[in-house]
């Protein structure tokens, strides 16, 4: 499923900064500058200022209804000051949306934009797509963009850790049915 761009980078930078939440400043800002986001350098205090955001924008991937989600991804938007405005950058770009001012530091900059961008992934109906991977110890988040959005696991890699497991559950099952019989 394609999201458009500025819809999809809020909701990926949070899914990357729910799998990253002792992530260094560099890395968080490589991570934002990948996305187009307006000056994205972070400091060692703002990254630690996010550290209880990145739990609450866990739970959006953690909850288990789209009321859920939605209620929750709500509060984010009311705990960012989320008030979307139309910037640009230079006379010769397109409006784009803007979840915070421009001269907002970037921390509010970033809560804004992952409340924003988790909200318009609920608002357009694909809320189920914010999942966390059903492999036990994994809990991974991630962004369903499959196309049929049934993917319930982070990689390959735990999918197939899963289906192993469940042959070989099923095989000690069969194999011990018939020890009985």
């Amino acid at each position: 499923m394609q999201f458009d761009s500025y819809t999809a980078a809020g909701a990926h930078i949070a899914c990357w900064m729910v799998n990253n939440p002792a992530a260094p400043p560099a890395a968080l800002a490589a991570t934002l500058a990948s996305y187009d986001v307006h000056e994205p350098a972070v400091t060692g205090p703002q990254v630690r200022s996010l550290a209880l955001w990145t739990r609450q924008l866990r739970a959006v991937f953690e909850a288990t209804s789209e009321a859920q989600r939605a209620e929750r991804a709500d509060r984010l938007l009311v705990a960012a000051d989320c008030r979307p405005r139309l910037v640009r950058h230079r006379a010769d770009l397109p409006f784009h949306l803007h979840y915070a001012p421009v001269q907002a530091g970037v921390a509010a900059r970033v809560k804004a934009l992952t409340a924003g961008g988790l909200a318009h992934i609920i608002d357009t109906g694909a809320g189920f797509r914010l999942q966390t991977c059903h492999r036990d110890g994994c809990g991974t988040a991630f962004l369903d963009t499959s196309r049929n959005g049934l993917r319930r696991f982070c990689s390959l890699r735990c999918a197939n850790q899963v289906n192993v497991a469940n042959h070989r559950l099923r095989h000690r099952r069969v194999a011990q049915a018939g020890q009985r019989g």
